[in-house]
C-alpha cells in the first residue's frame, strides 16, 4: 500500500477504533462510512435574476480499504433534484483536469477540493472525540473572476451567481 493510502486508511482505522470504544454499532471492519451535508445560499445573477436559492447538499462517501473512496452526492432546490457519483483512489494527484479530488492531511483529516468553472471549493472533514466528526465548506472565487459559475439544478445548464455561502453542515461517521 502506498505512504498516502496508508494516511488515509489511518484515518479510517482512527474512525472504526473510536467507534468501537464508544459502541457504534458493528460495521464491516474494512470499510468506513461519513455522511456530510450542508445548505448554502445564493443570488443568482444570470441567465435569469434569482435572489437567497437555498440548496441542500449530501454526500455519502465510504472509506474502503484497498478500493479506495466513493462518494455518492445529490442536491436539491425546491422541487429541483440531481445526484451524482464518483469513485477514486485517495490521495490523487488533484491535477487541474480533476473536477474534484480527496486527499488526506498528516494530521489524518480528509480534504476534498473541487475545481469549478471560476471556483474552488474545499471541504474539510475533522475527526473529534466520541464518534463525531466536524465538516468546514469554504468556496473561494479563482483570480480574476468577480461571480461563481455553477451546474443549475433545474435546467442543467450553467448559471452565475454573484454571492455564494454556506450557512450549515453537518457530519455523521456510520
Amino acid at each position: 500500500m502506498s505512504r498516502q493510502g496508508s494516511t488515509l486508511w489511518a484515518f479510517a482505522s482512527t474512525i472504526a477504533a473510536l467507534a468501537s470504544f464508544c459502541g457504534a454499532p458493528a460495521r464491516a471492519a474494512d470499510q468506513v462510512v461519513i455522511d456530510l451535508t450542508y445548505d448554502s445560499l445564493m443570488d443568482m445573477v444570470r441567465p435569469e435574476v434569482r435572489p437567497h436559492i437555498r440548496v441542500h447538499h449530501n454526500l455519502h462517501m465510504t472509506v474502503a480499504r484497498g478500493s479506495g473512496l466513493s462518494e455518492q452526492r445529490n442536491r436539491s432546490a425546491g422541487p429541483y433534484y440531481d445526484q451524482n457519483a464518483m469513485g477514486q483512489v485517495l490521495d490523487s494527484t488533484g491535477d487541474d483536469t480533476t473536477y474534484a479530488s480527496w486527499k488526506t492531511t498528516p494530521d489524518g483529516t480528509l480534504v476534498r477540493e473541487q475545481n469549478d468553472p471560476q471556483s474552488t471549493r474545499t471541504m474539510t472533514v475533522t475527526l473529534l472525540p466520541g464518534n463525531a466528526c466536524r465538516l468546514d465548506v469554504v468556496d473561494r472565487l479563482k483570480p480574476g473572476f468577480t461571480e461563481y459559475e455553477f451546474l443549475r439544478i433545474s435546467s442543467h445548464t450553467m448559471g452565475f451567481f454573484s454571492t455564494y455561502r454556506v450557512v450549515s453542515t453537518t457530519c455523521k461517521i456510520r
